[in-house]
């Protein structure tokens, strides 16, 4: 019998070219989660193992009741202050997604299990998204975000400060700096200047 995964990636835009900014809705989205405290580059490699070894756990019970879903794209929040700081004192979040009935997440191995890593259940909330695929290096993606900052803003919308998550597409170690592909996602909001007219009553269609 063919497996029939379920959608974790509603309003997700799968055909999105490289640099082609979008707006779209997306649903709220349950999460595994983990925090990562210091140095990308460094910590995320040990935080990796607890995370998928949750996710997977989750999909093996769904498996077994005949409901298979695919393991999806890693994805993070890293907070706006973190700019302002020093590597070695980011903090971030990673994610997975899993069904949104998920109600508790099961144990995993001992050796899956990493000091001071803690796995939780989280729901990530969406809406209105704008969202652009930057393909190449990381230090690169200004022009990328900016342009799709432009983009959300000329649809009249504004971007939701702190809501920047990124979602990796590709894997940074395993691909040569050009081929790296990250979709950037910023929650929406209607631009302040519009909402305010339209609760004047002074927006209207000619």
């Amino acid at each position: 019998m063919k497996e029939s995964p379920l959608e974790m990636c509603r309003g997700l835009n799968y055909k999105l070219k490289a640099f082609v900014p979008t707006l779209s809705d997306m649903p709220s989205q349950k999460m595994v989660t983990v925090i990562v405290k210091g140095d990308p580059g460094k910590e995320t490699g040990q935080a990796m193992p607890p995370l998928y070894a949750t996710a997977y756990a989750v999909r093996k019970i769904y498996k077994k009741a005949g409901k298979v879903f695919k393991v999806e794209k890693l994805r993070a929040h890293w907070p706006e202050e973190n700019i302002k700081r020093p590597k070695d004192q980011w903090v971030g979040t990673y994610a997975l997604p899993v069904p949104n009935d998920v109600k508790d997440l099961p144990d995993i191995k001992e050796e899956k299990k990493v000091t001071g890593i803690e796995v939780k259940l989280a729901t990530w909330e969406y809406g209105k998204v704008g969202q652009i695929i930057h393909q190449g290096p990381y230090s690169e993606e200004n022009p990328t975000i900016r342009k799709l900052h432009d983009y959300v803003q000329s649809q009249g919308y504004e971007i939701v400060p702190d809501s920047h998550e990124e979602i990796y597409l590709t894997d940074p170690v395993k691909s040569s700096p050009d081929k790296i592909k990250t979709r950037r996602l910023f929650q929406c909001r209607l631009n302040s200047m519009i909402l305010s007219k339209m609760k004047c009553g002074q927006l209207y269609d000619h």
